[in-house]
């Protein structure tokens, strides 16, 4: 995309959607605004894009130019599920004002360099990580229409799809470091690892084991070292009583706190905090 030939208007979203078991749906070639973005949630399609050919199937995204003529194509023997979002270019007299494009691209290095690498589409092996959020979108889009929500979401997921992979051996590293950034963000919130794998949008026991691969450590031996590190700083703070410290980092109860505590320091909590107390008496 030569992006030295866009003006410098706010971009805005003028679809979203949810089309369920595509199967004999047919598209004539046709071109629109300056985004279009689909997930493959089921099924598979071919995107023709100028006369180039983009097969796609489950968990692909696509983003193409779509100021470039463009239409899908169906297997008839199978339905597909596709979702997604595209965005024009603000009309002048719109209710909710953002910066213009350009501007974005001088704040945003991500967004800039996935424009600049959009030449007619990309394909992202892998972008199961943003199917809720643009199910999010296409449910206010055909709700609310919530302008300033929806076009905050899609800046949003632009900014998501600019850090996804563009290749299956690279994802692995992607959700190992969205997996470890939700559990630094929610570890007192975090009830199991399902809850861990419905977040980041993987299979609970595919995710355990890329994870365990990757870093040497469980999801949940990270939960709780977040959770300790977490009560560490809290025990410094002597104006917060010690009984109340298990529920506001997330353990199921005093006892199961007190006994992991004590494995990793080698000492209760209440002797962890005289420590503390000791220290900075000196």
């Amino acid at each position: 995309m030569n992006i030295a030939n866009l003006p410098n208007k706010p971009l805005y979203t003028d679809m979203a959607y949810i089309n369920g078991n595509w199967k004999y749906y047919t598209m004539d070639i046709h071109s629109h605004g300056v985004l279009e973005c689909n997930y493959i949630a089921e099924g598979s399609c071919t995107y023709e894009i100028d006369g180039t050919p983009y097969h796609l199937s489950k968990k692909n995204l696509i983003l193409l130019d779509s100021s470039i003529p463009h239409k899908i194509t169906f297997n008839h023997e199978h339905p597909c599920t596709v979702m997604g979002f595209s965005m024009s270019f603000q009309y002048e007299d719109s209710p909710v004002n953002f910066p213009g494009l350009l501007d974005v691209l001088n704040n945003s290095l991500d967004i800039c360099r996935l424009l600049l690498t959009l030449n007619k589409a990309l394909v992202f092996p892998d972008a199961r990580a943003l199917q809720s959020d643009i199910l999010r979108l296409a449910h206010e889009y055909d709700s609310r229409k919530d302008a300033f929500f929806m076009n905050s979401l899609s800046y949003h997921l632009l900014s998501e799809i600019a850090r996804l992979p563009l290749t299956e051996k690279s994802s692995v590293q992607y959700y190992v470091e969205k997996t470890e950034d939700y559990i630094k963000e929610a570890f007192y919130l975090i009830k199991n690892n399902d809850q861990i794998a419905d977040h980041i949008g993987l299979n609970s026991t595919y995710l355990e084991r890329i994870y365990k691969k990757t870093t040497g450590k469980t999801l949940w031996e990270s939960v709780t070292a977040c959770r300790l590190a977490a009560a560490e700083e809290l025990l410094a703070q002597p104006s917060i009583p010690i009984n109340e410290i298990d529920n506001m980092i997330g353990f199921a109860n005093r006892q199961t706190f007190y006994l992991q505590f004590k494995k990793r320091y080698g000492m209760s909590p209440s002797e962890f905090r005289k420590t503390k107390e000791g220290t900075v008496a000196k």
